[in-house]
């Protein structure tokens, strides 16, 4: 009897310690080590690392978070060799760090194959921000080595990767680390943030989380930026924000102590001892705005686990087109304004890869026929031998504008601006295609300036030579949009997905209205949040003057751009299609009204060389199932020269199509006019409805760019100017004449 006691007793034992295990690895399912495979796409390479001549190096940069070690490391690429190099002496170095890794050597028969490498780099090397630099060494001739030969080059494959063991690591729980680990500027990754709420939620808290993800939008940048909603919910893998009032709270975090004012606090994730949870707290959803617009504005001076936010205020309001990433349109801006340090206008080798300026333009800058931008270059450089013809080739997103000569002075200075042509891209249809290279208005620029120096001793062979070439780009080089007017067509979709506009004119969105339902669904609360994040990304700045509502209110939404998202009441519903909606969106019914052909007939056809926005072929009714979403705009219907646009979808789970429509460029190419749809894997655009313009410019030429796309109607009214000056001038002279015979011909 007592053994089957002992029995009993240890079988319970082990059942409850079974289910205890059972519990641990459910609620803590993160293991300490994880695998990284990070390609080269991730990193920005978007095609094949071409590298010409001996000695030529190509870089490639990757980051490693905070939160984790990396504690093993592969890189794993392809290269294709030239046929003409010698294996005997031919070779690619890998440099992590400027630490050699690694040596692919070209065997006889590599020579024009695919060559695949594997090269183990050292963990010891790597930090923060680490530099792969690949060095190409070659030579096609043992007697005579003319590094510079065209047919030494080697082109790296894009489908490269590097592969990453890393151990998650347990962080401080201390603010002074913020942004990290939600966001690390080490991770060159898309931003993926999720948001937690209670279960009961306000408009004023929404409105914090707003400006809270387009805070984030602002760190991610380029990256793209995705914020997952979860209601009393939490994520088990991911760090997490959370929002909080004393009253409403997702239950996890019930037991917290009630607060008496804004305050952020951060603590670990309560299954996942590697991830963060930042608390956003208050005693109301006015607190959670002020703590979120302390950490938005004052992030450098939180430290400790918890800090409170005694007071927020800003003494300096924005101005408009003033966007932190937006090129000042004000005065002439110098390349220093345009990077993130000089090392970026530095390159050397003698065909290093091109000095890239990037920045972005104000979509409603007036470009028509104008005369071009105004640059200013000034560079220096390695001294090239003999009078060799090196060059410095100018090129603009791409498209080549002209090539400077390489003197012996080592330097250069224009004498006179460069003019630069001007592509207005907001003015012309989507099939419209450029025959001049030029700026591209609502997009990111990149001027490039490649340097190639060529040796300048007789034959193939060269006796002498530099073994580094410099080439640097003056911080003082200037370029110049002052000049321009602001002035656009609208709607114009394309302007908004690619720049954010017209809400980012202001830069914290303090002339914009958000509308949404009251206590909207996890859906449209992720499409909001998502936008505020793709906003903030194109402007630099956060949304901390966002206006957001939960009905329509003609009175709060005079004079403001408005967002809506969703479906709202019909009131709001009447008052946005009072004039007639342009896309009609149901559970499983889409109706849309098709703009009128470009080929009109008639008499009218004569007097426009393209059909007025306004008219429409017909519309078309559909009924189909599947994920569809779609963004409308519009002018308000409430106030002249304001914007309205709308976002909707049949279903709750559709609107996840717009947030990442939003966040892919490819996509976004194809987006403009007052409609677009979104369905899996495409878009479609569409302009119908009435148009209206943003903007001002001078009286005669607002007068000539309207009568533009009126040839035939501005000729009849030349005419009509000729005859009446001629009518004029034939009576003013008849009467002269009449005056002088009735004075006797004197």
């Amino acid at each position: 009897m007592k053994r089957l006691t002992i029995k009993i007793i240890t079988l319970l034992v082990g059942l409850q310690l079974f289910c205890l295990a059972t519990v641990v690895q459910a609620s803590e399912p993160v293991a300490d080590i994880e695998h990284k495979d990070i390609s080269f796409s991730q990193l920005g390479i978007n095609g094949s690392i071409t590298m010409s001549g001996s000695e030529s190096a190509a870089y490639l940069s990757f980051g490693s978070r905070l939160d984790e070690i990396v504690s093993k490391a592969v890189l794993e690429f392809s290269f294709i060799p030239s046929p003409a190099l010698q294996s005997a002496v031919s070779h690619l170095k890998v440099f992590l760090n400027e630490e050699l890794m690694g040596v692919v050597p070209i065997n006889e028969g590599d020579q024009g194959q695919r060559v695949s490498a594997s090269i183990p780099l050292n963990p010891r090397f790597i930090s923060n921000f680490n530099q792969l630099r690949f060095e190409l060494i070659g030579s096609i001739n043992s007697t005579c080595r003319d590094p510079n030969s065209p047919s030494i080059w080697a082109e790296i494959s894009k489908a490269g990767s590097i592969k990453l063991q890393v151990h998650n690591a347990v962080l401080a729980t201390d603010l002074a680390l913020l942004p990290a680990p939600f966001f690390d500027q080490r991770d060159f990754s898309h931003l993926t943030l999720p948001f937690v709420f209670p279960p009961q939620r306000d408009i004023d808290g929404l409105t914090a989380a707003g400006v809270m993800a387009s805070y984030f939008g602002t760190l991610a940048s380029w990256r793209g930026v995705n914020f997952p909603v979860y209601f009393d919910d939490l994520p088990q893998q991911h760090n997490a924000i959370v929002f909080a009032t004393n009253q409403h709270r997702p239950s996890f975090i019930q037991d917290l102590p009630t607060v008496n004012g804004p305050v952020l606090q951060l603590i670990t994730h309560p299954t996942n001892r590697y991830r963060k949870l930042l608390l956003v707290l208050g005693r109301d959803s006015r607190d959670l705005n002020t703590a979120v617009r302390g950490l938005v504005l004052g992030d450098s001076l939180l430290s400790g686990p918890i800090a409170r936010i005694n007071n927020v205020t800003e003494l300096k309001p924005r101005k408009p087109y003033d966007a932190p990433n937006w090129v000042r349109t004000d005065r002439p801006v110098s390349f220093a304004e345009l990077v993130e340090g000089p090392y970026q206008l530095q390159r050397e080798g003698r065909s290093a890869a091109p000095i890239n300026v990037e920045f972005h333009l104000p979509p409603d800058l007036f470009a028509w026929q104008s005369r071009g931008i105004p640059l200013e270059l000034a560079y220096r450089y390695s001294p090239p031998l003999g009078n060799a013809e090196s060059r410095m080739s100018f090129s603009v997103n791409g498209q080549f504008v002209e090539a400077f000569n390489l003197s012996d002075t080592g330097k250069h200075a224009a004498s006179s601006p460069i003019r630069v042509p001007l592509l207005d891209d907001t003015l012309i249809s989507a099939n419209s295609i450029s025959r001049i290279p030029a700026f591209r208005i609502d997009s990111s620029n990149t001027m490039q300036f490649e340097f190639s120096f060529i040796s300048g001793a007789g034959g193939n062979c060269q006796s002498a030579q530099p073994s580094r070439y410099y080439a640097v780009m003056d911080s003082d080089s200037t370029l110049d949009f002052s000049d321009f007017p602001h002035y656009i067509k609208m709607p114009n979709l394309r302007a908004f997905a690619k720049s954010g506009f017209p809400y980012s004119r202001m830069a914290d969105l303090s002339e914009t209205a958000v509308v949404m339902k009251p206590n909207p669904p996890a859906p449209e609360v992720a499409l909001m949040l998502d936008t505020m994040g793709a906003i903030g990304a194109k402007t630099g700045y956060p949304a901390i003057k966002v206006a957001m509502l939960d009905r329509w209110d003609p009175q709060q939404l005079s004079d403001k751009d408005i967002l809506t998202i969703g479906r709202l009441s019909p009131k709001a519903d009447n008052a946005v299609s009072q004039d007639g909606a342009n896309l009609i969106l149901g559970e499983m019914t889409r109706k849309l009204a098709l703009p009128a052909s470009n080929n009109k007939l008639g008499w009218a056809s004569w007097l426009q060389s393209k059909p007025d926005d306004a008219d429409v072929l017909g519309t078309v009714d559909v009924t189909a199932q599947g994920a569809f979403a779609s963004m409308v705009a519009m002018e308000s219907p409430l106030t002249k020269t304001r914007s309205l646009i709308s976002l909707v979808a049949s279903q709750p789970n559709d609107f996840a199509l717009i947030g990442d429509a939003l966040n892919d460029s490819g996509k976004l190419d194809h987006m403009f006019g007052s409609v677009v749809t979104i369905q899996e894997g495409q878009v479609a655009s569409f302009e119908v409805g009435k148009s209206y313009y943003l903007g001002q410019l001078p009286v005669m030429d607002l007068v000539w760019y309207h009568f533009s796309s009126h040839p035939v109607l501005l000729a009849l009214c030349v005419v009509f100017l000729i005859v009446a000056l001629t009518i004029i001038f034939w009576r003013v002279l008849r009467r002269i004449s009449a005056d002088r015979l009735a004075d006797g011909g004197k």
